[in-house]
């Protein structure tokens, strides 16, 4: 319960990237895709478990679990390499994961991501399908921004778009982005405002799905 209201007290100035937590699995299991993961998780019930470190994995597995039916017992680690010999070892089935270490992983050969939480596919990474593809509906994005108070004079706002789009357009920053599983994001500070003020809505209703206790 904040004491002020995140959608009026703070103004985007200018976004930079967007990125999704992923889907994944050790690499020397079998499944290739969610629909064969789902149908091997239905089968074990409640003893399937899926590893997650951070607010956006927890809501991922929760919204993974809601919609597809399954009982998998969620295993918090404090941080997502903790999981790493758990899943290696079959202790753990599947993990939703950061991009930054789960396509590290991924390119090592140790995991295999299945599927990305965004409702599109990622521009760095196209060939990953998305959950909403794989039918699961979801739409879990994270992004950066830079952001200043509401009562910021707009000239200053216009610039810090300005610089930031200017820096986000560089290919040398684009290929800095793409390569931790970033999307470069350029927008107005208009389109920014709305992102922030849908992901606030949506929120409510991650943290009543994935049983999250405000703090």
């Amino acid at each position: 319960k904040p004491p002020f209201d995140a959608a009026k007290a703070i103004q985007i100035a200018a976004t930079i990237n967007k990125q999704a937590f992923m889907l994944a699995v050790d690499a020397k299991r079998p499944w290739k895709s969610v629909a064969e993961l789902t149908a091997y998780l239905k089968e074990k019930g409640d003893k399937a478990t899926y590893a997650v470190s951070a607010n956006s994995g927890i809501v991922m597995g929760a919204i993974y679990n809601e919609k597809a039916g399954l009982q998998a017992l969620q295993v918090h680690y404090r941080m997502a390499q903790d999981a790493l010999n758990d899943m290696t070892s079959g202790k753990v089935d599947y993990a939703l994961q950061d991009p930054v270490f789960a396509l590290s992983q991924h390119r090592e050969g140790r995991l295999r991501v299945l599927a990305v939480a965004s409702a599109e596919r990622l521009k760095s990474n196209p060939e990953l399908p998305t959950m909403t593809e794989s039918g699961v509906p979801m739409d879990l994005v994270g992004w950066f921004a830079a952001m200043v108070p509401s009562a910021t004079p707009r000239p200053i706002v216009e610039q810090l778009n300005k610089w930031f789009s200017d820096v986000v357009a560089t290919e040398e920053t684009q290929n800095f982005l793409r390569n931790y599983g970033g999307d470069p994001w350029i927008s107005t500070p208009e389109e920014g405002q709305a992102r922030l003020v849908r992901d606030i809505a949506a929120w409510g209703d991650y943290i009543r799905i994935a049983k999250l206790e405000p703090q």
